[in-house]
């Protein structure tokens, strides 16, 4: 079970812990795929992904970072430490209790999954480190700005990809896999 906390607190704090246009709707996914085991490799159309892209954007940036809060354990080293001091009933607890986070944040859709839902779901870590919801200026994260980077180009990149690979690198995909 302690395994198990470290590895959903892991997932969560790799979702929280993206910048700039690494921050992404696909990282959602991430979480849910360490949450349930399955592997989530089909790619949406271009279309789809820039609709779900756009949807990010609009719900889930901000002009400025999240304040610290006094409590914050900044020491990485501390995060879990927690874990290593409860018995078996607190473990089911915190287990529960992040899983429960966990299926409440994939209770609302992509579509309509707002920086308040990020928040919810972070905020069930113990160090309390803010997230920082800056994203790059709307041309650069949803237009053409650049060839190596931005919403349009990372679809771009996968649009002749088939069958399973990474949906979370840029493609093209050899032989249809990642």
């Amino acid at each position: 079970m302690k395994e198990r906390i470290v590895r959903l607190r892991n997932a969560i704090r790799y979702h929280r812990d993206q910048k700039g246009d690494d921050r992404c709707w696909l990282d959602d996914r991430l979480v849910w795929e360490i949450f349930s085991g399955e592997k989530v490799n089909t790619l949406p159309s271009y279309e789809e992904g820039m609709r779900k892209c756009r949807a990010y954007f609009t719900l889930r940036s901000a002009d400025h970072q999240d304040q610290t809060p006094e409590d914050v354990i900044l020491d990485k080293e501390r995060w879990d430490e927690d874990v290593m001091m409860m018995d078996g009933q607190q473990l089911e607890q915190e287990l529960r209790r992040l899983e429960s986070a966990i299926q409440t944040f994939y209770s609302v859709t992509d579509s309509e999954r707002t920086i308040d839902d990020d928040r919810k779901l972070y905020g069930v870590l113990p160090e309390k480190i803010p997230a920082d919801f800056r994203l790059p200026s709307e041309k650069d994260f949803l237009g053409l700005g650049s060839e190596k980077k931005g919403c349009p180009q990372f679809w771009r990149s996968h649009m002749h990809c088939q069958g399973k690979h990474n949906i979370h690198q840029w493609g093209p995909c050899k032989d249809g896999n990642r």
